[in-house]
């Protein structure tokens, strides 16, 4: 009997281990490309935090829909869904993790049947109706919503006399269901006048921006912009083209954009979008049931300054604001410019000590051995002495 229950002990041992050892695979599909700054957030975001928060070994393949590039339409989606047939016949993911609304929206269109079993997370969907229409038994994530309060707060503290603030796009579908978004929030500031310039051409773009000094331009979404001639423009290039106009001030409402001296603002976080997602998956990963996760409707944003940005616009943040923000290019303090020289004289200083402490104790150790010896003599001299004496006293006695 004891054979028995000690076989079945260590039969469930084994079958435990090889659970938990066994490889998940997870399948990621993003709406852009993989150098795309909000999209190499997300997805940064998220493989961090599944490599801390699930310990057991899993498998990602990653796949890009490049929409910002090709228009998102049923022939290319019929194409996409044959090369993802194809390339994973024998493949099916334990979870799947999708960023921004067309990779979402393609697993939702009807006539896409993959991987119709496994649980889908999200991470940057603007589509705040999906909330009430996605099914709890397969679909959770967190939504991205772009907020406008903040940032005309922001605005009115940097400028008071500003009445004029133009919010910029690509004029892509991710723009109009922001445009939608502000559009039902700006009738709470009637002291404003807003103008919406959208476009899929920069040079659209640029002909309509304000030439009044100091004016706000708030970027919504600009990766799909295209030149004159059609090509794909990158981030950096698009704002550099807007940074020619000496009159404007950019500011940003996502994080990606913080570059070629945009200020920033109260901005969506790819890469806390990419952290939340991932937490969802690895709490169902380790046997939580996706309709028990709930999706994260209020988007994680931030404030993000890019400090050498202000300084040149002349612009001071309030301190409560500064106090709760990330600044990047921000000045480094004595400490941070010195860290390397600081802790390599610290390193020597203690090398420095140690030596010291082992030579005195050494020292020391050598003068208690040297004593110890000296001891010794004096002892033996004082019994040879009083043997002598001894001696002597003998000696007269007899005499």
């Amino acid at each position: 009997m004891v054979k028995l229950f000690l076989f079945i002990f260590m039969f469930l041992v084994f079958v435990m281990q090889a659970e938990a050892g066994a490889k998940k695979r997870i399948l990621i599909l993003h709406s852009y490309s993989q150098e795309y700054g909000w999209t190499k957030l997300q997805h940064n975001g998220f493989v961090a935090t599944m490599q801390e928060r699930y310990a057991s070994p899993i498998e990602i393949s990653v796949e890009y829909l490049d929409t910002k590039r090709l228009e998102f339409s049923e022939e290319y989606q019929a194409f996409f869904r044959s090369y993802l047939e194809k390339k994973y016949e024998d493949y099916s993911p334990d979870a799947i993790y999708v960023t921004d609304d067309n990779a979402l929206n393609f697993f939702l269109n009807p006539l896409n049947t993959l991987f119709g079993t496994s649980p889908l997370f999200f991470s940057g969907v603007n589509n705040l109706s999906l909330a009430a229409s996605l099914n709890p038994m397969r679909y959770s994530g967190v939504y991205e919503t772009k907020e406008i309060e903040p940032n005309i707060e922001l605005i009115r503290q940097f400028s008071p006399q500003t009445h004029d603030i133009w919010i910029v796009g690509d004029a892509s579908t991710t723009y109009k269901s922001i445009e939608l978004d502000i559009q039902k929030k700006i009738s709470k500031y009637p002291k404003y006048k807003f103008h919406f310039l959208s476009s899929p051409k920069i040079d659209t773009i640029l002909k309509q921006l304000p030439v009044k000094p100091k004016s706000f331009v708030l970027l919504t979404t600009i990766g799909g912009w295209k030149d004159g001639k059609g090509n794909d423009l990158l981030l950096k290039e698009s704002i550099q083209r807007l940074k020619r106009n000496p009159h404007i001030i950019l500011c940003s409402m996502e994080d990606a954009y913080l570059v070629g001296g945009v200020i920033g603002g109260y901005v969506t976080s790819g890469t806390t979008q990419g952290s939340r997602a991932a937490e969802l998956m690895s709490r169902h990963l380790k046997g939580a049931s996706i309709q028990t996760l709930q999706s994260i409707t209020k988007s994680p944003n931030i404030y993000m300054f890019d400090h050498k940005a202000l300084r040149d616009a002349r612009l001071i943040l309030s301190e409560y604001i500064a106090r709760n923000a990330v600044i990047i290019n921000g000045e480094k303090t004595f400490f941070i410019r010195y860290q390397q020289t600081i802790f390599n004289t610290i390193f020597i200083l203690l090398v420095i000590f140690f030596l010291f402490v082992l030579i005195t104790f050494l020292i020391i150790l050598q003068k208690k051995e040297q004593l110890k010896q000296l001891k010794e003599s004096l002892e033996e001299r004082s019994v040879e002495l009083s043997m002598l004496k001894e001696k002597c006293v003998l000696k007269e006695s007899n005499e």
